[in-house]
């Protein structure tokens, strides 16, 4: 953690990192997407892939890394 930074806005910072990721919700019956954007420190707004358009709101903790694993 650097010195300066605030523990939130070094949360935001590596949550940044995962904005174009492709992902596996685990809620509402499982699907994947693609995180568009960080919403604060636990949330993301996260693309379908069926739908791109529709855009929702999930939290970090019901969002796993989309591997070959999971495919």
């Amino acid at each position: 953690m650097e010195k300066n930074n605030s523990p939130e806005a070094e949360i935001l910072s590596y949550n940044e990192k995962m904005v174009g990721r492709d992902v596996f919700v685990i809620k509402n019956g499982g699907w994947r997407g693609k995180v568009e954007e960080v919403v604060d420190k636990e949330y993301f707004m996260i693309s379908s892939f069926q739908n791109p358009s529709a855009v929702e709101r999930v939290s970090m903790y019901d969002i796993r890394s989309l591997s070959y694993e999971t495919l």
